[in-house]
């Protein structure tokens, strides 16, 4: 009876040990962004930081995550195209324009102010894109 109990406990602790390694795949950057933004989506309402324990980031890791998140979204878009095998990156925002949309998003603005800006923003990249559209003309 000893050896049989013996070998359930080998086989439980195999069993574990592969489950465990399935189970602790390290996720990839896109895995944990898509997570994080996941769980910002759930939230009802602001939140503190600490709460993203819960999707398995320590408080260290979910502030460089943060600080990430932030300096990408204050950087001018981009627009990526695959074509084949290649991949083309260009920017579609300007300094200015993502200046623009910054001050759309500010708060502490008036409405007005921001309204301004947002028509400020359209004539901008309607400009930029008259220009990029002329560009391509004189080229072909």
């Amino acid at each position: 009876m000893t050896e049989r109990f013996h070998l359930n406990i080998k086989d439980m602790f195999i069993y574990y040990l592969i489950h465990y390694c399935i189970m602790a795949r390290r996720r990839t950057l896109a895995e944990r962004a898509e997570s994080i933004f996941r769980f910002i989506d759930a939230q009802p309402e602001p939140f503190a930081k600490s709460e993203v324990q819960r999707i398995g980031l320590n408080p260290t890791t979910a502030e460089k995550w943060v600080r990430l998140i932030e300096f990408i979204q204050s950087q001018p878009r981009i627009k990526v195209t695959k074509m084949g095998s290649s991949t083309y990156i260009e920017m579609i925002e300007n300094r200015y324009l993502s200046m623009l949309r910054k001050r759309i998003h500010d708060s502490s603005l008036s409405l007005k102010e921001r309204e301004d800006t947002i028509d400020d923003y359209i004539k901008a990249l309607i400009t930029l894109e008259r220009a990029e559209l002329g560009r391509i003309k004189k080229s072909s």
